[in-house]
């Protein structure tokens, strides 16, 4: 059976949702600790300055435009991660790559630690509604082969099966 796959791994909605919930969160506490009554917290204004400081860089996270990035891996396990929008890493763009150990694959997460030739190191997460079902499960699969295949010194499976 052959590993390779090729995939466009998009911004993911579930994760720019779970951003925009936390910044509402943390106004509707800020709102709340300024609103309240005096004497029920002891410093309400530098609490509700630390929250809207977490809001402020939540909302940070969803004014950035996600990078779309595409994924090769060929039959033989080799890795190629291209960042098709705004760069994330400079060096990661368009270069072969090596799967570090460290990357996680969960059923609706996949944690890549990978490596580029001149040594700059990157996470690529990719959630399940970032690709279709079918991509998700193909790139799992082969994470899992490449994992496997690697040098013995290098332990990717521990007893939690984490990467």
């Amino acid at each position: 059976m052959s590993i390779a796959i090729t995939a466009v791994v998009k911004p993911s909605r579930l994760l720019r949702g779970a951003l925009a919930t936390y910044a509402a969160a943390n106004l509707a506490v800020a709102v709340a600790m300024l609103s309240a009554a005096p004497g029920a917290f002891r410093v309400p204004w530098l609490m509700a300055a630390a929250c809207l400081v977490a809001a402020v860089g939540a909302m940070a996270g969803l004014a950035t435009v996600g990078n779309k990035r595409r994924i090769d891996i060929s039959g033989v396990g080799e890795m190629r991660v291209t960042v098709q929008q705004k760069l994330s890493r400079a060096g990661m763009q368009n270069m072969p790559c090596k799967l570090l150990p460290g990357s996680a694959v969960w059923p609706g997460l996949l944690m890549l630690l990978v490596r580029g030739e001149d040594g700059t190191v990157a996470v690529v997460a990719i959630l399940a509604d970032s690709v279709s079902a079918e991509e998700f499960r193909a790139i799992a699969v082969a994470i899992r082969a490449i994992g496997g295949q690697e040098a013995p010194d290098q332990v990717f499976f521990g007893p939690h099966k984490i990467l």
